[in-house]
């Protein structure tokens, strides 16, 4: 309310009688209340716009940045990766959704972001299984992507001490495949001597189906096998390595 209303108002208590006063100040005080109830109102948007403005994307939106994620053209990719790395935990829910319901090579993209926000999330590695050992539809029609996601799915279990028992399985009971994939994903990781936090006793599990694998008739198997054995037996962890290397035959 400006200066010159108000003087002019109280000009008039001055000259009017009472009734008149009264009027004045209750017309007033109406003025002021809606001025301010107006200013209250857009403060109240004002300050809720960038609340709205800050709402997690849906899975859908995410399932569009991993498309673009994929493309075959440079800064469309890169635009694309450059927005899947600044989601939040607050994304994490359609994330899962996506990890759940997505085709593989979404969920394996998805994964790696909720690797990210929240590397112990209980869903990562039922998901990842069961990308590794499910072939879809899409197989028929993208065979090679298809199947590089799958293994892509593989690299994900090694990485944690909950996944490792799945790879042990895939070497001891999968298919051809399944047991070469596995044996990829064990050569990334022994070569680093890397290994999670608590997955020393499934290692030590593991490591007798790595040895039954050097003997097998597939030659891709037996000698990706042959490679992590002794990859283990030279590693950094002295129990995994004492372990090899008496399967090796060299203490």
């Amino acid at each position: 309310m400006s200066e010159e209303y108000c003087s002019a108002v109280n000009l008039n208590y001055s000259l009017q009688g009472n009734s008149s006063e009264c009027f004045l100040r209750v017309k007033c005080l109406m003025r002021c209340s809606n001025f301010f109830f107006v200013l209250l109102t857009l403060l109240v948007i004002s300050s809720l716009s960038p609340a709205v403005a800050q709402q997690p994307p849906t899975p859908a939106e995410i399932r569009k940045l991993i498309a673009k994620s994929r493309s075959n053209d440079l800064k469309t990719s890169d635009d694309a990766r450059q927005a899947l790395s600044k989601l939040d935990a607050k994304s994490i829910p359609a994330l899962i959704s996506i990890l759940k319901k997505g085709q593989p090579c979404e969920q394996v993209d998805a994964v790696h972001v909720i690797m990210d926000l929240d590397p112990k999330n209980p869903d990562i590695v039922p998901a990842m299984t069961a990308v590794t050992r499910g072939a879809s539809l899409r197989t028929l029609f993208h065979p090679q992507e298809e199947m590089m996601c799958r293994r892509a799915a593989a690299y994900v279990l090694a990485l944690s001490a909950d996944g490792i028992p799945v790879l042990t399985r895939l070497l001891k009971e999968g298919d051809l495949w399944e047991r070469q994939t596995a044996i990829f994903a064990l050569d990334d990781l022994t070569e680093t001597s890397n290994y999670p936090d608590g997955s020393i006793p499934a290692m030590k599990e593991l490591i007798p189906e790595i040895v039954k694998a050097t003997k097998a008739k597939d030659r891709v198997l037996s000698e990706m096998a042959d490679e992590v054995l002794d990859q283990i037996a030279r590693g950094a962890n002295t129990e995994l390595s004492s372990l090899a290397k008496k399967y090796i035959g060299n203490p």
